[in-house]
């Protein structure tokens, strides 16, 4: 995407964030057909979060709900309701890629240094770096071994292939640290394995245990490619323009922690080149002060609507896949999630 075009999506969802109440709504409204399959995974994470050491039970009940939402759960049973028929299999899967989010989460907070998720401290801060380093090993170690439970090796090696994605994303974001002369374009890259990924296994994997043919499986892997990335393209709006008390987690940890982000490299573009050079060398060498100059730049140029036109144009691509199929109260919620998605304040 080299430029960013007004689009109109579906439905009435026009200003991002604006109405947490109606994000609720439409996300309870999209998520309505598979109620009872969400049920069945929440019983289910909840006994394989489990030990047979108490301290490490202790833990793994403070993490069970840190996934919030439960986006990936909801598109894997979703897409396997759009392909033909979820199953127990489609149950155990949405399971397994909630664990990997959980683990990417857990480790993703140490990374950042973020202090709050989900209105809770996160888990270094109430136990120890170390532990949750441990304690997201152990999610995706469970995590792998459920995904092999079934007769196929397809859901584990898909899993691993994800999961090695969003490591390489997150090394990525790494070495991304004040490097802010980064492109839109390897950004995006970096976005598409760090959070789109996931969100693709999610979809493939919940059209193969449906039932879907190969094609299903394409088409609902690139759909949630797009969605993931765009859910990521607008979590980089949030933490700049979202508030604290309604996201439930540490905002504004990209600038301070010298991360470029979209709407970072989108405000370094609209600066004259000797200025945009002069600021990224303070950005690269770690000067706060540069960094609270950005901040000011971006609310003085078309950064925050830029990233949230951004995010809405992978909404559309996303919503493009699905066009096409027959139509099912299933890829209708698959539209309305996409929306949704970029309408939330958390």
């Amino acid at each position: 995407m080299e430029s960013v075009e007004t689009v109109a999506l579906p439905g009435t969802l026009a200003n991002a964030s604006s109405n947490p109440q109606l994000y609720r709504q439409q996300l309870k409204s999209a998520t309505a057909p598979i109620q009872e399959g969400l049920k069945a995974v929440e019983a289910m994470i909840r006994r394989e979060l489990q030990s047979s050491n108490p301290q490490i039970s202790e833990m793994l009940t403070y993490v069970s709900d840190l996934g919030g939402k439960r986006l990936r759960p909801c598109l894997l049973l979703l897409a396997a309701s759009a392909s033909g028929q979820p199953t127990e299999e489609s149950v155990r899967l949405a399971v397994v890629v909630e664990l990997v989010h959980t683990a990417t989460l857990i480790h993703d907070d140490v990374l950042d240094g973020a202090l709050e998720r989900r209105h809770k401290q996160t888990v270094h801060q109430r136990w120890s770096v170390p532990a949750s380093v441990l304690l997201g090993d152990w999610l995706f170690a469970h995590a792998y071994g459920l995904a092999n439970r079934g007769n196929s090796t397809i859901p584990g090696r898909w899993i691993a292939d994800a999961a090695k994605l969003v490591c390489e994303g997150e090394i990525l974001q790494g070495q991304s640290v004040k490097h802010f002369e980064l492109s839109v374009s390897d950004y995006l890259e970096l976005l598409d394995a760090k959070t789109g990924a996931l969100c693709a296994v999610s979809c493939s994997l919940g059209a193969w245990s449906g039932g879907g043919d190969e094609s299903m499986c394409f088409r609902m892997q690139q759909y949630g490619r797009n969605l993931g990335t765009a859910f990521q393209v607008f979590d980089d709006w949030l933490d700049v323009w979202g508030a604290s008390e309604q996201a439930g987690k540490t905002l504004g940890t990209d600038l301070l922690s010298f991360k470029p982000t979209l709407p970072a490299i989108r405000t370094l573009e609209q600066l004259p080149a000797n200025r945009r050079d002069g600021l990224i060398r303070r950005l690269n060498a770690g000067e706060l002060s540069a960094a609270n100059e950005l901040r000011h730049e971006m609310d003085v140029c078309d950064a925050s609507e830029y990233t949230k036109q951004f995010a809405r144009d992978l909404v559309a691509d996303a919503i493009e896949f699905l066009n096409g199929l027959p139509a099912s109260t299933a890829v209708e919620a698959l539209r309305q999630l996409a929306i949704a998605a970029i309408e939330r304040n958390g």
